[in-house]
């Protein structure tokens, strides 16, 4: 199930595909904000990065869900480029996108923590337009429970699922939303306090991989199966470890550049 929220002909855009790119557009705008405001010719070489970390972002979302779904594009391998199908994994994107990123901002000369740190604003925002994007489109359900009388009214409602069957569900969607309001609150303090210079995309990210491990035992939605657990938990646990792995050398790194220029001194 996934509305038309645009039909012009030849030109068809999908609910979830409105939503996914609304959120991305304001994430877009916010990092070239802050760009603007570290120096207003950085913009440019900023958007440069952004776009080569969504292009190699959106192959690496590809290969991850045709990896995880083998079984089923062995057998139809013209679909494996049919993006408009859909199936995307966004782990996928952060596995593929940061690293070109990463290359892209050695090119533009863009300084890559900073970067970072605008990227971790708008991470938030993508996330509540993706979970937003997953309740039009009936993706990302939760379990069945058998009455809404047995639940608070915030907690369950009657939700489709992805073959359009409505039935009272576990909010799933909207707690993920409000997850992402949590960390959108969360940087923009940690912005206006001026702290973790470098380090806040990694933070978000290890709270990210927690909070949709968490998250994912309350999901009913079919996914493949990683290491007898939902594919998509295992790599949440994986982003955890990754972005606190990453952050931790960061932090190490510049503790042990300042005690050399101490030692200068």
């Amino acid at each position: 199930m996934n509305p038309v929220a645009l039909d012009l002909g030849p030109l068809t855009i999908s609910t979830y595909t409105a939503w996914l790119g609304a959120g991305i557009l304001l994430a877009l705008g916010l990092l070239l904000w802050r760009a603007y405001r570290e120096r207003p010719g950085a913009a440019l070489p900023w958007l440069d990065v952004a776009l080569v970390a969504l292009a190699a972002g959106l192959i690496g979302a590809r290969l991850l869900h045709v990896w995880l779904n083998w079984t089923y594009f062995a057998d139809h391998t013209g679909e494996i480029a049919r993006v408009s199908s859909g199936g995307l994994d966004w782990h996928g994107a952060l596995l593929v996108g940061l690293p070109a990123a990463w290359l892209a901002a050695q090119i533009r000369r863009v300084p890559f923590a900073r970067w970072t740190d605008a990227a971790a604003m708008g991470w938030p925002l993508a996330m509540i337009a993706a979970w937003l994007a997953c309740r039009r489109a009936g993706t990302a359900y939760g379990y069945e429970v058998r009455t809404l009388a047995d639940y608070p009214g915030w907690l369950v409602t009657e939700l489709p699922d992805i073959y359009g069957i409505i039935a009272p569900r576990l909010e799933v969607q909207r707690a993920g939303a409000a997850f992402g309001l949590v960390l959108l609150a969360l940087i923009l303090l940690i912005a206006w306090r001026g702290w973790l210079p470098g380090l806040r995309l990694w933070l978000i990210l290890a709270l990210t991989g927690t909070g949709l491990f968490f998250l994912g035992f309350f999901r009913a939605d079919p996914t493949p199966m990683l290491l007898d657990h939902r594919a998509d938990q295992v790599f949440d646990l994986a982003l955890l470890g990754i972005s606190t792995a990453t952050g931790g050398l960061i932090w190490l790194r510049g503790r042990r550049e300042n005690q050399e220029q101490n030692t200068e001194a």
